[in-house]
Parts: structure tokens; sequence; C-alpha cells
């Protein structure tokens, strides 16, 4: 724990479910962006050049959100990763705890072996 906060694996996993369910929907975002439904044909005459502009400024599009897919991918690992560590740290030190309370070990190191 830092400061007064506390881990919650629960929130913190379903955070993870979240962002894992997040780079799903963009990656049929990306899937659907790199081949749009409207091709410079179906502008017309008059607006075909428009048309193969709105069908290039999509196919820009499709790296920026492969990008963002592994970036929201790296998030859910490092997070779930750091929440881990954090909660397994907590876990270690309470064990700790508990076989110095299981000892019997309860007084306060003396003055002489450099406690306070």
């Amino acid at each position: 724990m830092a400061g007064d906060m506390e881990v919650d694996p629960a929130a913190v996993q379903a955070f993870a479910t979240f962002l894992a369910d997040a780079k799903s929907q963009l990656e049929q975002v990306k899937a659907r962006v790199a081949e749009p439904n409207a091709t410079a044909e179906h502008f017309g005459r008059s607006w075909k050049d428009e048309g193969a502009e709105y069908a290039k400024s999509f196919g820009m599009l499709t790296p920026d959100l492969g990008a963002l897919s592994t970036l929201l991918d790296q998030v859910s690992a490092q997070l779930t990763a750091g929440a881990k560590l954090t909660i397994d740290g907590e876990t270690a030190t309470m064990e700790g705890f508990d076989k110095i309370g299981a000892s019997g070990d309860t007084e306060a190191p003396s003055s002489e072996s450099g406690g306070i």
C-alpha cells in the first residue's frame, strides 16, 4: 500500500477486462476502417476526387488504430502485473508478520541492537 491507497484486486481485474474489451472493439473498428464501404465511385462523377480522398483518409487511420490497440493491450498487461506485484508484496509482508506473531516475539528491539 502506498499512503492511504489500497489495491482492490477485483477492481484492477475489472479495469483490465474493460481494457481488453476496448481493444477487441477497437480491432473491429480497425478492420472496418481499413476497407470503408464507400469508394470513390460511390460519390459520382462530380465528387469522385473527394471520394478518393475519403477512402485514402480512412486507410490512413488504420496504423493509428493498430497502435492504439497495442497500447491498450500493454496498459492492461502492465496494470495486471503491477497489481499482482503489489498484492504479492503485501501478502509476503503479512506472512512475515504472521510468522513473527506465531513465534511469540512481540518485544520491540532494544536500543543496543540498533532499534529505537
